[in-house]
């Protein structure tokens, strides 16, 4: 929510920080009890105070950029609410609703104000997107930038297919002092909470809350959980859905309309036929009735005129504890696209349904997003293209450049897609007269734009290097059989590769095998599994996979990574599908990978690395409407 326009700050009068109600900076309304007036409870020092404000008080003479980072209800925006108090509680603030208006603050005249960036991720996938450049330009005002986020949307930032969204978020991310707000507190924080529960009825009901910490106790967090877990059916569906819509990207109100398409596959076949006409008012209400005063599973949104509705947003406790590792029904895509029609939602919609290998929303996602917006149209041509249509591709992207010959990515793209032509014709034309080896390396071309085909060829011609980054590449991505082959042939980088491969699958007969017939490094590789124990505790193993979970969950960057990589050392196929469906970060490759090393279906692992997966899961036809 902007507080004042950023087009009329020469002459406007930015409120100051001390002016704004703490609401409006996105604080969580708190429980109430009888005797509880003011709009926030005392505030509990947290561990993190004086560091903050000691970033902010040099801020104000050089400007400075923080980002506070935590789990929903932890506290983050409150801590940097007081902080800010504290340090500049005269000084403007503005609330920027899109990185536009941040770029226009920049260019305007210098003049000391607060930033202030609650959620910082909805500046991610945005166009433009908020970059390091952009934040440099404001601090030397000085400007005080501060900003919120949730960890678990750090992996969002990753899309495996556009690295470079990923290099400009992370060179933002390291402008920035990041300090981490804990969702539990410290032994020295509780001791703060027990004094000011002497004097403040909130604290003290918030602490005899057992099952939840205290800023989640505030924040009514495990209510809304409960009411949750008791809501009827149409209820529990639209909350369901709700929360579905925040994970997959969408921050804007969802429309009443939205609701009403998109539920249905969150219903039994009985209760989608024997709904009422009432349903979703009841299932409404029901969101929107608060629990311990101010706070609901479901807030009703406006455009900032009183009385008009334009949606509903969700709970970010509940948005974030349930239904995570759950692909979101066909409706809810369909829905959610169909009525999306903010480009940045769109965006994160397309780049949601990526990371779920659900390709054919991906596309659907990016097709709105180029007809209401000319947006996007590079990553519609590389879906194209890796879905084996490639002339579609090159007409697509033809015609935007003669539209818009500055768009310098559709140009680049269009030039490597038109390079590639000749060897797709000769893969093509092998593949017609039953060349399964072609067939595969075509299919191998359009899912990584030639890299494979182009190391392999270097490889073949006898560069070392290519030979080495090519095993390495085929290991990565299970090509059990091509690596055999090559190391077959003496290539020493395949037959490490492919020892290591089968190591880590815990094949001991192929390794034994492979070692028997003279290859050193199976013999290594075998030495080495045996010393190991061949056996796994699976009470271990699961704890272990537990506890990566609950990292992803507190937004560990690298435990998703871990993650896959161990279920893809388990051939664990039924978890890893787990993590794709969550929209775990390398997901996909690592179930693509598993199914590859198995070698007995090389035809259906092309086909679902070029077409993916239907929303229920099952690989998705190219034929299918």
């Amino acid at each position: 929510m902007t507080i004042v326009s950023t087009s009329d700050l020469a002459a406007a009068l930015l409120p100051r920080f001390e002016e704004v109600p703490p609401h409006r900076l996105g604080i969580h309304p708190a429980i109430t009890t009888d005797d509880s007036s003011d709009e926030l409870p005392e505030y509990v020092n947290r561990d993190i105070d004086e560091g903050l404000r000691d970033h902010l008080s040099a801020g104000t003479d050089q400007g400075c950029f923080v980002i506070l980072a935590g789990q929903s209800s932890a506290g983050k925006t409150r801590s940097l609410y007081e902080a800010v108090r504290v340090v500049a509680p005269n000084w403007p603030i503005i609330q920027p609703a899109s990185t536009g208006e941040i770029i226009e603050l920049s260019r305007g005249p210098r003049q000391r104000i607060i930033v202030w960036l609650d959620e910082i991720e909805q500046f991610f996938d945005t166009e433009p997107q908020l970059t390091r450049e952009h934040v440099l330009r404001l601090l030397p005002s000085p400007a005080i930038v501060v900003a919120t986020m949730w960890p678990t949307d750090f992996t969002t930032w990753k899309p495996s297919r556009h690295p470079a969204d990923f290099r400009g978020n992370s060179r933002l991310l390291g402008l920035a002092t990041k300090i981490v707000v804990p969702d539990e507190l410290s032994p020295g924080e509780q001791a703060n909470a027990d004094k000011v529960a002497k004097t403040d009825s909130r604290i003290r009901l918030a602490l005899e809350i057992k099952d939840a910490g205290l800023t989640q106790a505030l924040a009514a967090g495990p209510d809304l959980l409960y009411r949750w877990q008791l809501a009827p059916a149409y209820a529990r569906s639209v909350i369901n859905f709700a929360a579905d819509a925040r994970r997959l990207g969408i921050r804007t109100p969802i429309p009443r309309d939205c609701f009403v398409e998109a539920v249905g596959g969150y219903l039994t076949p009985t209760q989608r036929v024997n709904r009422p006409s009432w349903w979703l008012d009841e299932a409404l209400a029901f969101g929107e009735e608060e629990v311990r005063g101010g706070v609901s599973t479901l807030a009703p949104a406006d455009e900032g005129g009183a009385g008009h509705r334009t949606g509903h947003v969700v709970a970010d406790y509940v948005a974030q504890h349930i239904r995570r590792d759950k692909c979101p029904p066909q409706s809810a895509w369909n829905a959610l696209i169909a009525t999306a029609g903010n480009p940045d939602d769109l965006r994160r919609l397309a780049l949601a349904a990526n990371t779920r290998m659900r390709y054919c929303h991906e596309e659907h996602a990016l097709r709105r997003l180029y007809d209401r917006h000319g947006e996007g149209v590079a990553e519609l041509a590389d879906l194209l293209f890796r879905s084996g249509r490639d002339q579609e591709a090159i007409m697509l992207l033809s015609q935007h450049v003669l539209d818009d010959p500055e768009d310098g990515s559709a140009t680049a793209l269009l030039e490597d897609i038109t390079a590639l032509a000749p060897r797709i014709g000769a893969l093509r034309a092998a593949s017609a007269v039953g060349d399964r080896r072609a067939a595969r390396h075509l299919a191998e071309l359009f899912a990584d734009n030639g890299e494979a085909d182009w190391l392999r060829t270097r490889a073949n011609g006898g560069n070392k290097q290519s030979e080495k980054y090519l095993a390495e590449l085929l290991a990565d991505r299970g090509a059990v059989a091509e690596l055999r082959e090559r190391a077959d042939l003496g290539k020493k980088p395949a037959a490490c590769a492919l020892a290591e491969l089968l190591a880590a699958h815990a094949q001991e007969a192929q390794l034994r095998k492979r070692a028997n017939a003279g290859d050193r490094a199976a013999h290594r590789q075998l030495k080495k599994l045996l010393a190991s124990g061949a056996a796994t505790d699976g009470t271990a193993i699961q704890a272990q996979v537990s506890d990566l979970r609950r990292r992803i969950a507190d937004g560990d960057e690298d435990a998703g990574r871990q993650l896959t990589t161990l279920l893809f050392e388990l051939r664990n196929e039924d978890e890893l599908r787990r993590e794709v469906d969550a929209g775990t970060f390398q997901a996909a490759e690592r179930l693509v990978a598993l199914l590859n090393a198995r070698e007995n279906d090389p035809v259906g692992v092309d086909r679902l690395r070029a077409h993916g997966l239907t929303a229920d899961g099952s690989p998705y036809q190219p034929w299918e409407t």
